[in-house]
């Protein structure tokens, strides 16, 4: 039984060029034709293309798959192979569930907006890793030269731009507000970033508020700031670190303003 490139491609939903690029990788041997030249695909070719899709879908490479059925491959390197390919996907499946943990709780709190938007609240505690610059300008020029902030903008939306908020800030003291990104330490698992060169701000409890810069702006953070630290002194809460905006989403409402909501996460003693 001999079948045409036209049959085979529709079946498996690839295209004529893929199985011909399979021939080049010299995965798939067809005939061809005498009269016309045509490629004709034995049961042997329709048993290796099930093959070489099945091990596709487990994360092999075409290079990966016609090392392990085209040459010569000690079972242990196989082991060692799909090992591998396990651990992968397990890390992908953890940054899958991270990010939809992420969206649920951005979710929820875009619903009950209306109710939290600059309400204080006392929550269990949060961590987060953070690095700062003294400006915006500062941060960028610095990622031709600091792999942590590259892994970092390449870790989003795990990771987020943040506003950094000093101790000092907190207990009313008139300090400048920093720019920087914060990794909440949940996803540091999951982020290939070197923590060693950045700090934490950490408490047993947080005080969080969620926000909403309409349109954003550098100096709209001061009712946000303002605000954090009356709650804080009428409730004698006593901040444990510098204080951290974390992002949640972004878009333009129907009335053309650009909209940012995000959340200032004081962790207090």
């Amino acid at each position: 039984m001999k079948i045409s490139i036209s049959a085979l491609s529709i079946a498996y939903g690839l295209t004529p060029e893929a199985l011909r690029y399979y021939e080049e990788k010299g995965l798939l041997t067809p005939e061809r034709t005498s009269s016309g030249g045509f490629r004709r695909f034995s049961v042997v070719d329709i048993q290796m293309l099930g093959i070489i899709k099945s091990l596709q879908r487990q994360g092999f490479s075409l290079d990966e798959i016609r090392r392990i059925v085209k040459t010569g491959l000690p079972l242990s390197d196989l082991i060692a192979m799909m090992d591998d390919k396990r651990a992968q996907l397990s890390e992908q499946m953890a940054m899958v569930n991270a990010i939809r943990n992420r969206l649920t709780s951005c979710t929820d709190l875009l619903r009950d907006h209306e109710l939290l938007l600059m309400q204080p609240r006392i929550c269990q505690g949060s961590a987060a890793y953070l690095v700062d610059f003294d400006s915006v300008s500062a941060l960028w020029q610095s990622v031709s030269t600091s792999p942590l902030i590259k892994d970092l903008i390449d870790a989003l939306p795990l990771s987020s731009y943040s506003t950094i908020v000093p101790l000092l800030r907190l207990q009313g003291e008139d300090t400048p507000t920093r720019t920087g990104i914060c990794a909440p330490a949940e996803f540091a698992a999951l982020i290939h970033a070197d923590f060693s060169q950045m700090r934490m701000s950490a408490g047993p409890r947080c005080v969080r508020m969620l926000f909403d810069l309409q349109p954003p702006a550098r100096t709209a953070m001061t009712p946000v700031i303002t605000k954090m630290q009356a709650y804080l002194r009428e409730n004698r809460l006593t901040p444990a670190a510098e204080g951290y905006t974390r992002q949640f989403s972004w878009h333009v409402d129907e009335n053309g303003q650009q909209r940012q909501f995000s959340e200032l996460i004081v962790p207090i003693l």
